[in-house]
């Protein structure tokens, strides 16, 4: 198949048909957004659709959206101060009501279905409209996080809701006194799609296409597009047919294997832009033992630092970028991007072989021991390519690897189940440097929010301790110090092993410019002309 799309590229590339709408931008995602409803669910492509309509307090690089800016009155008080003159998209004006009706829409269950941000609102115990552009988040405890959970919380208009006259009451479980909520299926047809954002809404299907119009009253800078399309198509050579064929301006997610054929292009190219994804392997150091990880002599060889750092070692990861990725991956020495604001830049990872194997002898396992390793075969680019290479790695130092690549929906089961030793995985950092080792490694703290899916059973006393500071601590240079100190603890003990962080990638016609972003959304507000 690739030599087929690859040929059809060097054809297609030579005589391109024309544009079929200069000010209309049709994009091709990889795929299907799940509703235009801003609350039920994440993931990139619904997020990437949602954020032409919607838009939140604070943008995706925690900087100030629709607030101005907001203040910490105290350790449990934050005031936000909501910008002057925006509308929404049916004309009525931005005000402190519209977050708390907001607020209370995210609380509300759907079909008996927690929202996005359900769990992380569980401290807030109230939101107040303390004027018309001032709204207060007062919280049972510390919870400084939330500056940056607010990037989630779409603003909706309260006009879309039977509400009873006079200040919307907060509570927990988003009744609010409110009489009836827009459903999802109003959120689908338009009727309830009403936003600040850059775009309406024109028509949203579930197969995956939605249109998009531009919004001439919007607050921002002006968007660049009449007319926006989406369409979804799931595999990377239709995607890329399309591309050529002149269906779409702009595609996600083209393979590394086409990227030669768009360099070489006068009309085609891609952009490429470092994400906030890490990739990494997640070990289980339980000194009881991890699934599918045995020794001759029965012990844990997971639960010794030495073999931790043996298996470190063994990867090199520089190979990985530049020959499965032709240079569009970066090498990991850390759990998140020393380019995440917020994030340390700890030193380079040793790949050392030889050393590798001396520490498996110091350790006492020079015979080796067995794993397997479980990698998802349709989650991550390259992911089932770079599960074989790191089997190549970890066998070269004595280690018998089963390499075992499954569908996502096999593996996350097992994987929440807690049953796989060795595996590999993802998490991208939208809420800042400390979001995956927050949860992936601290003891768990349903009061802090930390640990909820430590699936390494990892237990440090010097980590945890700097995680529980960085949870309470406002103070931004103070939360950044916390965050170093952790991290090089959890560098140094290893319960994970950094491997590189993801390029997101979109291949495009030459005469446009793509502002890509980190978060791996993809957005006609980053696409203009050159």
């Amino acid at each position: 198949m690739k030599q087929t799309i690859s040929a059809l590229a060097m054809a297609a590339m030579l005589a391109l048909p024309g544009v079929a709408g200069a000010d209309t931008l049709r994009m091709g995602f990889a795929s299907a957004p799940r509703t235009i409803d801003p609350y039920p669910f994440g993931g990139a492509p619904t997020a990437s659709l949602k954020e032409h309509v919607f838009e939140a307090l604070v943008a995706s690089d925690d900087s100030p959206l629709l607030a101005s800016g907001w203040e910490w009155t105290s350790p449990t008080t934050l005031d936000v101060t909501l910008r002057d003159g925006i509308t929404f998209h049916n004309g009525e004006p931005l005000t402190a009501r519209d977050v708390v009706y907001s607020a209370c829409r995210m609380m509300h269950l759907i079909d008996g279905k927690r929202n996005l941000l359900t769990s992380s609102m569980g401290p807030i115990a109230d939101v107040v409209a303390v004027d018309d552009h001032t709204v207060r988040f007062e919280m049972k405890a510390p919870y400084p996080l939330w500056v940056q959970k607010m990037k989630f919380l779409s603003i909706l208009s309260a006009s879309g809701a039977e509400l009873p006259d006079g200040p919307i009451q907060y509570d927990s479980e988003g009744d609010c006194g409110v009489t009836a909520y827009p459903t999802i299926a109003e959120f689908e047809s338009g009727e309830a799609a009403i936003g600040t954002g850059p775009y309406k809404l024109a028509r949203f299907d579930k197969s995956g296409e939605a249109d998009l119009v531009r919004n001439d009253s919007y607050w921002g800078e002006a968007p660049e597009w009449d007319e926006v399309e989406i369409r979804t198509i799931g595999n990377a050579g239709a995607r890329l047919a399309g591309l050529l064929a002149g269906d779409f301006d702009l595609i996600e997610n083209p393979t590394t294997e086409d990227l030669p054929g768009l360099t070489a292009s006068d009309e085609l190219t891609y952009t490429a832009v470092p994400s906030w994804r890490s990739i990494f392997l997640v070990l289980d150091v339980d000194p009881e033992g991890a699934g599918g990880v045995s020794a001759p002599d029965g012990s844990a060889p997971l639960a010794d630092p030495r073999v931790r750092q043996a298996m470190s070692m063994a990867i090199n990861r520089q190979a990985i970028a530049d020959r499965l990725f032709g240079g569009e991956a970066t090498v990991a020495n850390q759990f998140s991007p020393k380019y995440r604001t917020g994030a340390p830049e700890l030193p380079e990872l040793e790949y050392n072989p030889e050393k590798a194997k001396e520490l498996l002898a110091e350790a006492g396992y020079g015979d080796g021991f067995t794993i397997d390793f479980y990698a998802p075969s349709d989650r991550y680019a390259n992911g089932a390519r770079v599960a074989q290479a790191v089997t190549q790695y970890l066998s070269r130092i004595g280690i018998t690897v089963n390499l075992k690549t499954q569908p996502w929906s096999v593996f996350a089961g097992q994987r929440s189940a807690g049953e796989l030793g060795v595996f590999l995985y993802g998490w991208g950092h939208p809420q800042g440097p400390a979001q995956m080792i927050s949860f992936a490694f601290a003891s768990r703290d349903k009061d802090l929010g930390l640990g909820a899916s430590n699936y390494s059973n990892y237990q440090s006393d010097a980590f945890d301790a700097a995680m529980q500071a960085w949870a309470v601590e406002t103070d931004e240079a103070k939360a950044n110090a916390h965050i170093a100190d952790a991290m090089k603890v959890v560098v140094e003990d290893l319960p994970g092993i950094p491997l590189y962080y993801q390029h997101t990638i979109w291949a495009h016609r030459a005469d446009l410019e793509v502002n890509g972003r980190p978060d791996e959304r993809t957005s006609a507000t980053t696409v203009s002309r050159k």
